[in-house]
């Protein structure tokens, strides 16, 4: 069994997290932390609460602790983390700049511990039947590819915040980025044009 820890108890951790982690019987989630108690989320079953980082940080037991929290967070946290000796999956987006993330995994390889963005989209059913349709041959040779999220909302919420952290650009296009990088490996070449369209 696995030993594992949460840091963060909301959507993330609930609903894309914990449900794969317990489905596997292999993963024992040991603790969850969050910095205030919420009831929005059911308890899972065997899991200690605790809103005390150090309870995770300090725990023998614990061998990787997933990072489930918003973005600004995640560069210290992980840093903790590592410095803990703790292997470390961290949320999407991994960090809020190529200079964190690159700090981190120097730290990871210095300790010797595993690090990893969290990238579960590369398991989703539509991506890995296009995987199967590319590798039978029908298609014959792919000359353009299109990807992309399809996102409908006809009203704006007013809590909307317009920054790059919170963009469909980080939250989910780097899904999509993934998904090509991790199917086809590294491009020749790269261009990009990133358009705000709401706000």
């Amino acid at each position: 069994m696995l030993n594992m820890a949460y840091i963060g108890n909301g959507k993330s951790t609930n609903r894309y997290h914990v449900p794969f982690a317990l489905k596997t019987g292999k993963i024992n989630v040991k603790k969850i932390y969050a910095r205030r108690k919420t009831d929005t989320w059911a308890p899972v079953k065997g899991a200690e609460y605790t809103q005390d980082l150090n309870e995770v940080l300090n725990d023998s037991e614990i061998q990787l602790v997933a990072i489930c929290t918003p973005v600004a967070s995640h560069y210290e946290l992980a840093k903790q983390c590592l410095l803990a000796g703790k292997n470390t999956l961290v949320e999407k987006p991994f960090t809020e700049t190529l200079e964190e993330a690159q700090e981190l995994f120097a730290l990871a390889k210095e300790k010797g511990l595993f690090l990893q963005a969290y990238q579960n989209r590369r398991f989703d059913s539509d991506f890995l039947t296009v995987q199967k349709v590319i590798e039978s041959g029908r298609l014959g040779d792919l000359l353009e590819l299109e990807m992309h999220f399809d996102y409908y909302r006809p009203e704006i919420p007013e809590n909307t915040d317009f920054s790059v952290e919170s963009s469909y650009l980080y939250g989910h296009g780097c899904h999509t980025i993934d998904q090509v990088l991790s199917y086809f490996g590294n491009p020749d070449d790269i261009h990009y044009d990133v358009r705000q369209l709401l706000g």
